[in-house]
């Protein structure tokens, strides 16, 4: 499920009198052959106001009835339409009730292009009860003698337990009693709950584990179709009490008969009693009567409790009623809680409407009550009724009619059904108490803080209550070298070098916890959007202490998923919607103008997005084109970034541009050229660890085709800088300036991007280029031109890069001897088998050395000295060995017995006497 932001159906009439005035809302019901269907509406009685009726699906006014001045009803409405035979119309009758009479309102239509149509207001009188009515509706049933055409009566309950019957023109009065179960026990109860229920739906759901209550419900055994009596169910509780318990609630369920005559005057005959329960105590809780509310689910006969501090959800299938869910939140104050699902509820709180699991005691969605529409401010939030195949939750707050879409998807495109729910891996990472790990850790029980956060002492655990508590204080302050001062503390010392290697363990959620404190979640506050209900979230830096950031770098600590969870975690019970792409490149940015933070945290070791990389990217090439330098060969860098044209000039659209959208920037921003380069090769380095299909989206996501140009520009100029497309006979081209290209990208990452920049762009793309809005004064033969040029250039380039690689492979071939000797030694005990700086110089006096000039190559050539006559087999050390292997020191380590152990020095040493030479001849003698 899902928590669309609300809409506003309607603006409801406000009660005449505001203060003491209220709104009942009921649901208004389709018959048909005296079975009830729900039908997408909504019956609204305002207090001295008006009946009205609302359309759900296509919000609109359907009828409205007007009521005197003085009118104050007690209970929800109940409405029906019925369609009239023979097709001659359709009949609407709503029945209302208030303390003293029951009213109805009877609309009748006679169909499209008739005339208007005919509305009656029958009262009935109320006069042997002074208690008002809490409940009214239909059953099935109509005296035939009385020759009526509506195949029901109407039933009206009021709190002191009587049930009158109505005809439904209201004129006739069939029976009206107070049932002896109600008055039985040590108190007087009044009904605070009523349901009524066809039998059908009671015999598989309410009373299917029941059939001996089943059978107790029918007369006679014959009776089915109309002549199928209606289940009453009862809740209620103690009169007169502020705070009650459940075990001191009743509920009595009742069978009432389709056919009701005035000569039938035994009780059992008009309400046959079935059954009386009480609900199961909850841990001894009590709960001020007053803010209970009660609903039935018939599907699943679960009767549902909601007050301030959650809801509860009770089986009356069983023989007892058992508890299957409940939600209990001690810092909460619900103003309505309502079940949308078997483990599921929509609760409206202090500060937030959220969707609650209570299966796993988790939060799936929320928004914040701050920011629903201005228009909806006022008053508290009531959830009405819940429209499954619509979605729909329909709520009022002050005098607006909500609705609420959960968008529910349906699975494997199969109409009708639903999408499953309460699944685990909806609520790992959820769950309401999930964000208390971080808050002052009790000594005196074991709890899951204490366990997630590693602390095993009393005087561990006082440390951490001291450490978060001078972290919030510095974070709060916003002291930087403070906090990094108590991180030091914490991890063992004042000592820069004291806190853990990448090495050594570090709890992840003493790690979550710091970057909760440098990070924050602020709302846009530029956003004009008052509609929505659901406001943009973006990341920003609250502070940034410079070791232990550089610490959390190190670690590969610090990237946008971790930093996301850490804020996830501080929002709790809140959920924080999905942030949007580059926020945290942008939060940087926003916080240090430099890039120096930036930089830093990109050179890190911990892996990023290939959408946030390639945001970083299109900020750093922006950067770079603020830039106007007045050297020739910086000139140069800038036109690699310019598609060739000099930036300088006022007449070009990009330099143009480049000044209008980023004087601001350039007037505040301190970022250099170097940290600029160094900020955008290491982006591409990043890059290049994803897929190529993963880049080509990203790029063609974020970037515009001009900004793709600027990527293939850079990346050519990193080519010929690295010396890939000349020959080693050439002279290498200049660098431009020597932070251009540092670091250095490898050909493979030069080679990958320079790809996906070119499928990014798309064949499209380049056949059909047309100038963008920042190039309208361009020619667009011209910028045809220089593309062609741009194509011929890079061409030429992979020819040259290709014999490049196949230059290198052929030499490679030649020196195969050389690279095979190089790769077997080891430099680290290389010291251990020179002769010293003799034996380097006698080595450099016994060889003859050189210098040759090959195709205008210099070249240092080591040759025999003839003068000592020695040859080809020269043992000056410069020559390879007859191996081909670099000679190696004894190990220091030996296995023995599956174990590596050290060697002694003794051993080492006898090893080494022992050892061959490079060149020995032993004789053997037979």
């Amino acid at each position: 499920m899902d928590l669309q932001p609300p809409s506003v159906l309607a603006q409801l009439p406000r009660p005449l009198h505001a203060s003491t005035g209220n709104t009942h809302i009921g649901e208004v019901y389709s018959l048909a052959e005296s079975k009830k269907r729900k039908r997408y509406e909504v019956a609204v009685a305002v207090d001295g106001e008006a009946v009205n009726l609302y359309n759900i699906q296509t919000p609109k006014l359907v009828t409205s009835y007007a009521v005197p001045p003085q009118s104050s009803f007690s209970c929800r409405p109940c409405s029906l339409r019925q369609k009239l035979p023979n097709g001659s119309g359709v009949k609407r009758q709503t029945y209302v009730a208030a303390k003293k009479e029951i009213k109805g309102f009877i609309e009748k239509s006679a169909g499209v292009g008739a005339s208007a149509p005919t509305i009656s207001s029958p009262t009935f009188v109320v006069e042997d009860s002074s208690s008002p009515p809490v409940f009214i509706g239909v059953v099935p049933g109509s005296d035939e003698e009385d020759g009526e055409t509506d195949q029901f009566d109407v039933l009206a309950v009021h709190r002191d337990g009587r049930v009158r019957r109505l005809s439904s023109d209201l004129e006739t009065q069939r029976w009206s009693l107070k049932h002896t179960e109600l008055a039985k026990g040590r108190s007087v109860h009044e009904v605070h709950g009523c349901f009524l229920l066809e039998y059908d739906d009671a015999k598989k759901s309410l009373l299917k584990r029941r059939p001996d209550i089943s059978s107790l419900a029918v007369a006679e055994p014959a009776i089915s179709g109309s002549d199928e009596p209606s289940i009453l169910l009862f809740v209620s509780y103690p009169v007169d009490t502020a705070r009650i318990r459940l075990n001191e609630v009743k509920i009595q369920i009742f069978s009432v008969p389709a056919r009701s005559h005035g000569r039938y005057t035994d009780e059992s005959q008009r309400m046959r009693h079935l059954l009386t329960v009480s609900l199961p105590d909850l841990d001894g809780e009590e709960i001020e009567s007053n803010r209970l509310h009660w609903q039935f689910h018939s599907g699943s006969s679960g009767l549902s409790l909601s007050f301030e501090k959650g809801f509860v959800n009770f089986d009356l299938s069983q023989y007892t009623p058992v508890v299957t869910s409940k939600l209990l939140l001690d810092g909460e104050d619900f103003s309505s809680v309502m079940r949308v699902s078997p483990h599921s509820v929509i609760g409206a709180g202090k500060s937030m409407i959220a969707l609650y699991d209570t299966q796993y005691k988790s939060i799936h969605r929320s928004i914040v009550t701050e920011n629903l529409p201005s228009a909806v401010i006022d008053g508290r939030t009531t959830f009405i009724c819940y429209f499954a195949k619509l979605d729909i939750v329909l709520a009022t707050k002050g005098s607006s009619l909500l609705a609420f879409d959960l968008g529910s998807q349906s699975t494997s495109g199969i109409s009708g059904k639903r999408a499953r729910d309460g699944l685990l891996i909806d609520a790992i990472g959820c769950g309401i108490g999930t964000g208390s790990h971080w808050e002052k850790v009790p000594k005196k029980q074991r709890t899951d803080g204490e366990a997630a956060l590693g602390l095993g002492s009393p005087e561990e655990t006082d440390r951490w209550n001291k450490f978060a508590h001078d972290l919030r204080k510095c974070s709060d302050s916003q002291d930087a070298t403070t906090f990094d001062r108590v991180v030091q503390a914490y991890f063992g010392g004042e000592d820069a070098h004291s806190l853990p290697s990448p090495e050594q363990y570090v709890n992840a959620e003493v790690v979550l916890f710091l970057l909760s404190l440098i990070f924050s979640v602020k709302g846009d506050v530029t956003s004009n959007d008052k509609l929505s209900a659901s406001s943009s979230f973006n990341m920003s830096v609250t502070l940034w202490p410079t070791r232990t950031c550089e610490w959390l770098v190190r670690l590969g600590y610090l990237y946008p998923g971790n930093i996301e969870a850490a804020l996830r975690r501080s929002y709790k019970p809140r959920i924080l919607p999905t942030l949007p792409t580059g926020t945290f490149t942008q939060a940087l940015i926003n916080f240090d103008h430099s890039l120096g933070c930036l930089v830093t945290v990109l050179q890190g070791p911990a892996a990023f997005n290939a959408d946030e990389l390639a945001y970083a990217l299109k900020l750093f090439l922006t950067t770079a084109r603020s830039f106007t330098i007045p050297m020739e060969e910086d000139k140069e860098s800038l036109k690699t970034l310019t598609n060739g044209e000099d930036a300088t000039k006022h007449d070009n659209p990009v330099s143009l541009k480049t000044k209008n959208t980023l004087s601001e920037s350039r007037s505040t921003s301190q970022a250099s050229l170097h940290t600029t380069f160094t900020g955008l090769n290491t982006t591409l380095l990043k890059l290049h660890a994803h897929p190529s299909q993963t880049i080509t989206a990203a790029l063609r996501s974020l970037l515009t085709r001009a900004d793709i140009i600027s990527t293939i520009h850079h990346l050519r100029l990193s080519l010929a800088t690295g010396g890939h497309t000349t020959r080693f006979t050439e002279t290498p081209p200049t660098p431009i300036t020597p932070h251009l290209i540092s670091p250095t990208l490898p050909l493979d990452t030069i080679i990958n991007l320079l790809n996906t920049s070119i499928d990014a762009i798309g064949p499209s793309g380049w056949v059909s280029v047309t100038p963008s809005r920042s190039d309208l004064a361009a020619d667009p033969e011209a910028m045809g031109l220089r593309d062609l040029a741009l194509i011929a250039e890079m061409k030429s380039e992979v020819s040259a890069a290709l014999a490049g690689v196949e230059e290198a492979t052929f030499l490679s071939g030649i020196l195969r001897e050389y690279l095979r000797y190089a790769t077997s030694v080891d430099v680290r005990t290389t010291k251990h088998l020179t002769t010293g700086s003799t034996a380097d110089e006698n080595a450099t006096s016994s060889t003859s050395i050189r210098h040759e000039k090959l195709n205008g190559a210099d070249l240092l050539v080591y040759g025999a000295n003839d003068e000592d006559g020695e040859g080809e087999g020269d043992a000056s050390g410069k020559l390879l060995p007859l191996s081909l292997k670099a000679a190696k020191d004894v190990s220091k380590t030996k296995v023995l017995k599956g174990k590596v152990v050290q060697r002694s020095k003794r051993e080492i040493g006898y090893l080494r006497r022992k050892a061959a030479g490079k060149y020995t001849f032993e004789r053997l003698l037979i």
